[in-house]
This record gives C-alpha cells, sequence and structure tokens, in this order.
C-alpha cells in the first residue's frame, strides 16, 4: 500500500510539479471499523492545503456511490479536504466519481481534484480548468434575486442590510458575478450597482452551474435538543416540495455559527448516525432560515444539497419540484 502512495507522490511531482510528502494518519483509529477495513488513511499538503488521503485496501472495486457516502462519513472527524486513490478504476465508475463531483486519483491514468480546479486525464495529457464554485456569499445575492422577484438594482449595502453580510463582502460577491458573467456590474456614481440580465429562469440556468452544496458537514444528534431547530431540510423538505413521501427520521438545517453556539451552550454530543431515533443535522456554508419558506428550506438550496443523490426517486421528486417554480 505504501507503494501506492509513492506512485501517488511521483504522479504529482510529474504531471504538477507538486511535491508533497504522505504520512499515515493517527487519528485513523478513531474511525468506524468499516472504514479502517476498507482503507489506509494517509495525510500530506497539497497546494497548502490539508489533504487526507484515503487509500483502498482492496482489489475489489467500490461503487462511486459507497466511495462518496465513505468521504462523507469522513466529515464527522476530519475538516479538511479528503481524495480517493486507488491503483485503477473503470472508464465508467470514474465518469460517475467525476458526476458525483468525488475528489480521486488513479496514478498515470486520471487526477480529478475540483477543489483545487484540476481535472487530468493521461489520454489527453491536458489540464482542465473546473468552473469555480462561487463563495456562500455570493451564493445568497443569487438566492436572493430568484426568491425576492425584486427586480430592481442591487448594491452592496442593500444587500448587506437585507442579508446580513458586511458591505465589503458583496463588494466581492459583485467580482465573482461579473467574472462569470452572470451578473452585470455598473457604475452609478461613486457606487457599484448589480444587475442580473434576463428572466429568473434564465439567471437559475446560468447560475447553478457555479452554486454548491449548501451543506458543509452531517452530524445526527438526539431528539432532546428539537427545541431550536426550525428548518426542514434534506428529504423532509423534498416531501414538502413534492410528491415523495416524507422518511421517518428528521432531518433540519442550521447555519454553522448556530450549530457552534448550541453545541457548546447544550454540551451536545453527536451520536452515530445509525442510531435509530437520532435527528439528522446539515451544517450549511450560509444561514438557511434567510431563505425559508414556512420553515422549509428554499427550493433552490434544496435542489443544490440533494442534485448528486444517486437516488431515482429523488431526482423525480427534484424534477417534481422544480417543474413547479413560478417564474
Amino acid at each position: 500500500m505504501n507503494n501506492l502512495t509513492k506512485e501517488f507522490e511521483r504522479y504529482l511531482k510529474e504531471t504538477l510539479g507538486i511535491a508533497i510528502e504522505t504520512e499515515k494518519w493517527k487519528r485513523a483509529t478513531k474511525l468506524p471499523f468499516y472504514l479502517r477495513d476498507r482503507y489506509i488513511f494517509y495525510r500530506t499538503d497539497l497546494l497548502n492545503q490539508p489533504l487526507l488521503v484515503m487509500v483502498a485496501r482492496k482489489e475489489t472495486e467500490q461503487t462511486p456511490a459507497l466511495i462518496r457516502k465513505h468521504l462523507m462519513a469522513l466529515s464527522e472527524i476530519w475538516e479538511g479536504e479528503a481524495i480517493y486513490l486507488d491503483q485503477q478504476a473503470t472508464a465508467y465508475n470514474r465518469k460517475r466519481m467525476i458526476e458525483h463531483r468525488i475528489p480521486f486519483v488513479i496514478p498515470g491514468n486520471q487526477m480529478y481534484l475540483p477543489m483545487f480546479a484540476i481535472d487530468l486525464r493521461e489520454y489527453f495529457r491536458t489540464i482542465r480548468k473546473i468552473i469555480p464554485q462561487f463563495s456562500p456569499s455570493t451564493q445568497t445575492v443569487v438566492l436572493h434575486a430568484l426568491l425576492s422577484h425584486d427586480d430592481v438594482p442591487y448594491t452592496p449595502k442593500k444587500l448587506a442590510d437585507q442579508l446580513g453580510y458586511t458591505s465589503m463582502t458583496f463588494t466581492r460577491a459583485f467580482n465573482e458575478l461579473e467574472t462569470s458573467k452572470v451578473g452585470e456590474v455598473t457604475m452609478k456614481g461613486r457606487e457599484r450597482v448589480l444587475h442580473f440580465p434576463g428572466n429568473r429562469n434564465e439567471l437559475w440556468e446560468k447560475a447553478k452551474l457555479y452554486m454548491r452544496n449548501p451543506v458543509k458537514k452531517r452530524v445526527w444528534i438526539m431528539p432532546q435538543h428539537e427545541d431550536w431547530l426550525r428548518i426542514k431540510a434534506g428529504l423532509n423538505a423534498l416531501a414538502h416540495y413534492s410528491l415523495l413521501n416524507e422518511p421517518v427520521r428528521k432531518t433540519f438545517a442550521v447555519s454553522m455559527d448556530e450549530w457552534k453556539f448550541q453545541k457548546q451552550r447544550d454540551a451536545i454530543m453527536e451520536v452515530p448516525s445509525n442510531e435509530q431515533e437520532a435527528y439528522e443535522l446539515e451544517i450549511w456554508s450560509y444561514p438557511p432560515r434567510i431563505f425559508a419558506e414556512e420553515d422549509i428550506v428554499d427550493r433552490f438550496s434544496l435542489f443544490l444539497s440533494l442534485r448528486e443523490d444517486s437516488d431515482e426517486r429523488v431526482q423525480s421528486a427534484l424534477q417534481e419540484m422544480m417543474e413547479n417554480v413560478q417564474w
């Protein structure tokens, strides 16, 4: 297995000119047995960011859906970026991993690291630039435009008053929207003004290419802490917007700041995901309450949070939900 990590190090050096060193991850002993049984975990730094490398132990190829599930499980103990490393993978599974946005490296064959805007395929010997994702604050500007039916031009100060960020934050958001050509920025006196050309449907079709899954992390907690949980998310929310049957297990969404505050105030303990009575808690990169409709996360954010779900029933319900949007 150490040979594979060495191949990984050489592959980065030969293709990108980046030198790294991998070492066994000491905290792997705290992971569930099913993860330790399938993978060996190494830690390194890539482009000045901590990176966890999940190396397949067995020759039997994992399915992309299972790999994605295991990477998500890692987020309970590892907050940085993580990638999947294997000796080989079929072309079909590599394609599926890209569709699921699963970062992976097959040394000598393919490297897909969307968080670093790297997509290298040995067949073409070229690096394609991945479409960059909007920052959370930029995404809130687009969501505000989609949900408010407010066609007047936007200024950083006006958005700061409405959405709770600083004016400087929205100055950077204007730059992202202008660079991506999703929005148009002009000057009115000494103030920058943002316009979105076209109608709301056209805005959504252009913007969703750049928009991210709002869920940064998923945790599970017991029901006794439900008094502060208000905003339904996940399949519970999708059942509200479609004919999908509502699952028994409840899912709620909170912002990272709210989660940290409540966790510290009430000493909330996380529990394993297989705990039957546990609630699933999605921790979002922006406050879900800003755009919630009757304590349900908004349709657009919900779509972004579930669009990579491989369940056909979920995809059908998402399509139904978006078809019912009143543009």
